[in-house]
């Protein structure tokens, strides 16, 4: 029996991660996973309206009650943004076997598909069965990899066979702010101050703020900083870079700052961090 479980898991799927999503979400080639692995990620947006730029602007509004599904490459932006009201689940399924070779397949043509309301018969059993993994992934509930893995493999096929659900190609009067959030991404050492941004879009800096709040659900220099410290904390997990040169990079201009702040935003050191990933913890 245990052969036979093994068989199965092999040519399936797994569930990585199921969590509620911390926004902003964000996915650059600095932080993209190591070369081979091949993921889809899940977001249902539980309540609010979310903000998605993908590669390039404009962005697309994603709301309340809506799916998408994305396999993101190594070389691509990938950035969810929302308000204070914005929760959003997040799944990570990494296929296995022939399902590992049909997602790569699948992605030399398209590699994102949503799924709106009164436009996907698949949406309501994906939204049920995102709740079950949940219920089966409480705490006070035994493991049980083999449903785990059905879950995940329904993940998959919906990925392989749901119809490209839209381009981004809606517009809207804040969607021209997506191209700056991009270069923030992009350069979290630069020193950048919110005046010259708001004189670059032709605004006053406190209108400016207003509408960045809005697409982002922060505060210009509040983003930058989720920004730089998402980064920071990655690059210590994933590289074995001085945590000084860690430090500049995203735009601090002393360790001792970036320890501050890191310890701050995630409650421990960057030596610990550093520590707990090599850990495995």
């Amino acid at each position: 029996m245990e052969k036979l479980r093994q068989a199965f898991l092999t040519s399936s799927a797994s569930i990585e991660i199921s969590e509620k999503c911390s926004l902003p979400y964000v996915y650059t080639p600095t932080i993209s996973p190591p070369e081979g692995d091949c993921y889809i990620d899940i977001f249902y947006i539980l309540n609010g309206t979310v903000e998605v730029v993908f590669n390039k602007p404009p962005s697309k509004k994603i709301l309340s009650g809506e799916v998408f599904l994305l396999n993101l490459k190594r070389s691509e932006y990938f950035i969810l943004s929302g308000d204070s009201e914005s929760a959003v689940i997040h799944v990570k399924i990494l296929p296995h076997g022939v399902y590992h070779d049909l997602v790569m397949y699948k992605n030399h043509h398209e590699n994102l598909q949503i799924l709106q309301k009164g436009s996907s018969n698949t949406l309501p059993a994906v939204i049920e069965m995102i709740k079950l993994l949940f219920i089966i992934n409480d705490g006070e509930n035994q493991k049980n990899p083999l449903l785990e893995s059905t879950v995940a493999l329904f993940f998959v096929q919906v990925y392989l066979t749901e119809e490209q659900g839209f381009l981004f190609s809606s517009h809207n009067s804040l969607n021209h702010l997506s191209a700056l959030i991009l270069e923030i991404i992009k350069k979290p050492g630069y020193q950048w101050r919110v005046k010259d941004m708001a004189r670059q879009y032709n605004m006053n800096t406190n209108l400016f703020i207003r509408e960045f709040k809005k697409v982002t659900g922060f505060t210009p220099l509040n983003f930058l900083k989720k920004v730089r410290l998402n980064r920071g904390k990655c690059l210590l997990e994933k590289t074995d870079t001085p945590v000084s040169v860690i430090a500049c990079e995203c735009g601090y201009n002393s360790h001792a700052s970036f320890a501050h702040y890191i310890k701050k935003e995630f409650g421990i050191t960057p030596v610990n961090i550093r520590k707990n990933k090599r850990e495995g913890m």
